[in-house]
């Protein structure tokens, strides 16, 4: 299970680097819709591509790591860990659920088979602003839509919602560690560690990598939700 769980936790990994880069472009809006665009159009001829290798590997994801947490436990002392020492270990724990409620509110809230589906099934008033779909739109309010979707459910921009726009940076700031941190115990445990000279080389890697994925969400966060091209968004509400 620990080995399957890191596998697919490596491709995961590549998605979150994909996906953040596509976010940093944020900075730019009108280079973030061109980004939106061109994946967009890439994605209509392969249309089944988004189930089958982003939905399903993190459904499968979620799974096997609700199972190792269940058999892990979230208590803080354990009597053997090799995992990269105790507060690692149970970082990587305590961030997994962290990183499953934000993938399901940003999921949930952007996209139509999220809180829209909801909607349908249901026709709860509060819910009304999913009526036509989720919150992101591509195209010319790709931008606009995606500041309103992290802005949450009651309208405008994350900068005017702050519980949120913090939830969903530590969101980003704990999928990056687990990220990191997956990659090397991951490593470990399909052997590609075995001396500790090896060790030491992939514990660079992935501090490297951890690194840059927290510095890239922490910035695309910021184009989204602080910075002056979301405030101009939010200025109309």
């Amino acid at each position: 299970m620990r080995r399957l769980h890191a596998l697919v936790g490596l491709w995961m990994g590549c998605f979150l680097c994909v996906h953040l880069a596509v976010s940093l472009t944020g900075w730019s809006p009108s280079t973030y819709r061109r980004a939106v665009d061109a994946i967009q159009g890439a994605l209509a001829h392969v249309p089944a591509f988004a189930l089958l290798a982003i939905f399903l590997p993190l459904a499968g994801q979620a799974v096997s790591g609700l199972y190792l947490l269940r058999k892990e436990g979230l208590k803080y002392s354990v009597r053997k860990c090799n995992r990269g020492g105790k507060l690692r270990f149970f970082l990587q724990r305590v961030s997994g659920p962290v990183i499953l409620a934000f993938a399901l509110f940003h999921v949930g809230a952007l996209h139509s088979w999220g809180l829209h589906a909801v909607y349908r099934a249901t026709h709860l008033s509060a819910l009304a602003r999913y009526a036509a779909g989720g919150l992101f739109q591509p195209g010319p309010a790709a931008f606009r839509s995606t500041v309103e979707g992290l802005g949450g459910f009651r309208g405008g921009p994350a900068a005017g919602n702050p519980m949120l726009a913090v939830a969903c940076l530590l969101g980003i700031w704990a999928a990056a560690f687990h990220a990191a941190n997956g990659a090397w115990s991951g490593g470990v445990i399909w052997g590609l560690a075995r001396t500790s000279q090896s060790n030491r080389r992939l514990k660079y890697v992935c501090t490297a990598l951890g690194t840059v994925l927290l510095a890239t969400g922490t910035l695309a966060w910021y184009a989204f939700t602080l910075s002056a091209a979301a405030r101009a968004v939010g200025a109309g509400y």
